[in-house]
């Protein structure tokens, strides 16, 4: 072997230990665990997630509301039965917003569950609007379900309901 094969293979070698040393050339970072795991901290993702969703119906912001939701999600409620977001009727859900300028949400009580990377959280939750000069107060019984993708929670799954 040749001195400059030698230092050729002797700079490959230092090059490969370097690289191996510093964790490869390509790191993908870590996974989160999933947040049915001890070490997990989603229950703030998930809450910050369902203040964006009070934040733009508060604003009366339909964009904003509809960036909130996965693709394919599913809205059922009093108005509307299995709506999928790509849906035809879900323009008219989000966009109905802008008839109703006064109306307001705020969120009562709460369960958060955990299943993996899937959030369940029902609970009760009221909507106010300003009807003929009055404020209208209606309790409603709502269930979200979100998933986290790419680090985002978003909603699978929305009902929401009139408390009885």
């Amino acid at each position: 072997m040749t001195p400059h094969c030698r230092s050729r293979r002797l700079l490959a070698l230092l090059a490969g230990l370097l690289i191996a040393a510093l964790g490869g050339c390509a790191t993908t970072p870590p996974a989160p665990p999933a947040c049915d795991q001890p070490e997990a901290q989603c229950t703030g993702e998930v809450l910050e997630a369902l203040q964006a969703w009070q934040d733009a119906y508060n604003r009366r912001d339909p964009v904003a509301l509809r960036r909130l939701y996965a693709p394919g999600a599913l809205i059922t409620d009093d108005e509307f039965s299995a709506v999928p977001k790509s849906g035809e009727g879900v323009p008219v859900f989000f966009d109905d917003l802008a008839r109703r300028p006064s109306a307001r949400m705020r969120w009562v009580i709460g369960n958060l569950n955990f299943f993996g990377n899937t959030a369940v959280r029902s609970g009760e939750c009221e909507f106010d609007e300003e009807l003929d000069g009055k404020i209208v107060t209606r309790p409603v019984r709502y269930s979200l379900a979100y998933q986290r993708f790419d680090g985002e929670w978003l909603i699978v799954l929305q009902h929401l309901t009139i408390r009885p």
